[in-house]
């Protein structure tokens, strides 16, 4: 099959190496059916953020018009070459949804899917917002513990999945908190947070992404873990693929890899999108 990469980005988010194009070059290059352009969406409207140097982790507000039209170009460009679809990967915030709602819906119709994800936590005691993946922020993980964030991580993807108001498609890398091998030690518990979160995403039809930006990080391990594919497929909860790429190298990073162990648990079909519709293709 040609393989389809969903979790992409480029020099607009400020944190990542290359143009839009650079990625959709790459690519064709790996014969790819489908790439998603899926920068992240913008901070800077959002309350309790002060600690965060979200100017560093996304686009900004008048940089979405661009990034929206740059993408609709190239698509048209190379659309004998290569499906382009335009998305954008989005934070969740508690009680921060009507704020997002009013940049989202104005561009809505121009996406073809979102990602929803969790970088930022906020354990509300003064200390404020600070980013569990970024390893600026190492010594918070530090003060809270391994076990607590991933309680309150799990926690909040549960809020987020709960939330009718935060409308998104696809969950991506969903066992994050594991990005500098951090490994909990009350596993059980953890492992009851975690289960409440994918017997939400079943109810709620959402897709799952497979990460495999996670084997270039210090776990060592795709986003989710083996463990918990089994747990989804069990769940019948669909996936696809997303190399989280920062560098136009990385585009499909270790799929065929991904494609054999998800083959072995006995997935046999992945996700795709168009205009917010999703369709299963043979994988």
């Amino acid at each position: 099959m040609r393989l389809e990469d969903w979790h992409t980005h480029n020099e607009c988010c400020h944190h990542a190496i290359g143009s839009i194009e650079d990625y959709i070059k790459s690519a064709i290059k790996h014969n790819l059916r489908t790439i998603g352009i899926s920068d992240h969406f913008p901070y800077e409207f959002l309350e309790g953020i002060e600690n965060i140097p979200y100017n560093e982790y996304a686009i900004t507000l008048p940089e979405i018009e661009n990034y929206i039209s740059t993408a609709e170009k190239l698509k048209a460009k190379y659309n004998d070459d290569i499906i382009v679809r335009i998305g954008f990967e989005i934070d969740y915030f508690k009680n921060q949804e009507s704020a997002l709602n009013n940049y989202i819906t104005p561009i809505e119709k121009t996406l073809d899917y979102i990602l929803g994800s969790i970088h930022i936590l906020n354990f509300f005691d003064g200390r404020g917002a600070w980013g569990f993946d970024d390893s600026r922020f190492r010594k918070d993980y530090k003060f809270y513990g391994v076990d607590k964030v991933y309680m309150f991580y799990f926690q909040t993807l549960q809020k987020m999945l709960n939330s009718p108001q935060f409308d998104f498609d696809i969950i991506a890398h969903f066992d994050l908190p594991k990005k500098f091998n951090d490994i909990p030690n009350n596993k059980e518990i953890i492992n009851n947070e975690m289960m409440k979160a994918l017997e939400l995403i079943e109810k709620r039809n959402l897709v799952m992404e497979i990460n495999t930006g996670g084997l270039r990080k210090d776990c060592k391990e795709q986003y989710p873990s083996e463990i918990i594919i089994n747990e989804m497929y069990s769940l019948d909860i669909p996936i696809l693929l997303g190399s989280d790429a920062h560098n136009p190298d990385v585009i499909a990073w270790k799929f065929k890899k991904m494609i054999k162990i998800l083959k072995r648990i006995g997935y046999n079909q992945l996700a795709h999108f168009n205009k917010r519709k999703m369709i299963l293709i043979e994988m």
